[in-house]
């Protein structure tokens, strides 16, 4: 089975390109427009790794970091977060998030980021024999 990962992208651009690099890269990616989608995908989906803007509508993505940070700690260290606003500060807010990078996106980082985020917590799915 593939490595999952969920983009929570607001920019319909910038999510299309974001999940083209991916799913070229063999990824079966998952998509949320806003921080609430957001939410409920994470509610009902375990994902190896997660791409996270910070500015979305209903629930920003600090929301969402926050909300993480309350059911469910582990899960940001699968969070990349991909924002055009300061990354330190994000880093400074949110210590257990790992990764960071910012807007616009270069292709050769974010796949070498992502990469590294899913080979440290991907754990390929059994099939039963």
């Amino acid at each position: 089975m593939r490595p999952s990962l969920l983009v929570v992208e607001d920019d319909p651009v910038t999510r299309t390109l974001l999940r083209g690099f991916l799913e070229t890269e063999g990824y079966d990616v998952a998509i949320a427009c806003d921080g609430d989608e957001a939410l409920d995908r994470l509610g009902s989906h375990r994902y190896d790794a997660v791409l996270l803007d910070i500015v979305l509508p209903k629930r920003d993505g600090i929301a969402v970091m926050e909300h993480l940070s309350i059911h469910d700690p582990h899960a940001l260290e699968r969070v990349v977060v991909v924002t055009g606003l300061n990354i330190d500060e994000v880093r400074t807010l949110f210590p257990a998030v790992r990764n960071a990078m910012g807007k616009p996106v270069l292709r050769s980082r974010l796949l070498s980021v992502v990469n590294e985020c899913v080979d440290e917590h991907f754990t390929p799915r059994r099939i039963p024999t």
